[in-house]
């Protein structure tokens, strides 16, 4: 056997915290990346650790096909991920979270894909799927992340919102910016640990998250 071997990196506007709640936040996958991801279903999942199945397209192959994957949070700067798909074929996956400062964060991901020998010249290939999914997914969870902090640091909080709007109040003075938890398994609405949710739309405007939104 030869691995295949990528690694992407990005910078965010917002604490790894809030990337780490992103990433395991599955409900919003077949809405927020719905070009790609077409069902998920949570199997099972406890404090710091899932098992999900998932069916997706792959970049630039248009390849559609379907994996088994666990997730585990090692340490407050490093998700484990293994992902067993349809041809028997395992990749491992890190993603490592670093502080910057103004709470901000840089997150790397690393893509190793175990293949028979004689299919190491799919390197390339496979570096620029990996990329490419990289930067896709990056680029469709970011206003979601900010837009998350920015709340977060409103008052905001899951299913109840901020108490001083949702009071028709003031908003209050100085209010202190509270540190942004991990908190796992994620609150859910959807069926997801069940039947699974699946894409609900082919095509969308992809508005509401913008500043102006």
């Amino acid at each position: 056997m030869t691995f295949l071997y990528s690694e992407s990196e990005r910078e965010m506007d917002c604490p790894k915290e809030v990337v780490i709640w992103n990433y395991f936040d599955h409900e919003h996958v077949v809405g927020t990346h719905y070009k790609n991801y077409s069902k998920v279903r949570v199997l099972a999942e406890e404090d710091g650790w899932c098992l999900v199945d998932r069916a997706y397209k792959l970049p630039l192959i248009n390849f559609a096909t379907s994996s088994v994957g666990f997730m585990h949070l090692v340490s407050p700067n490093h998700i484990k991920s293994f992902q067993m798909g349809k041809l028997g074929l395992l990749m491992d996956q890190d993603i490592f979270f670093e502080d910057l400062p103004n709470d901000r964060c840089r997150v790397k991901g690393t893509y190793r894909l175990e293949v028979p020998n004689g299919l190491g010249f799919l390197q390339p290939l496979w570096a620029r799927i990996t990329k490419r999914w990289f930067d896709l997914t990056w680029d469709e969870d970011a206003p979601m992340r900010l837009r998350r902090w920015k709340v977060w640091k409103l008052g905001f909080r899951d299913f109840r919102g901020v108490p001083y709007i949702n009071e028709k109040k003031a908003k209050p003075p100085n209010a202190e910016v509270r540190p942004y938890p991990v908190e796992l398994p994620t609150p859910k609405i959807t069926p997801i640990k069940g039947e699974g949710v699946s894409r609900l739309f082919e095509q969308s405007e992809e508005v509401g998250y913008g500043e102006g939104g």
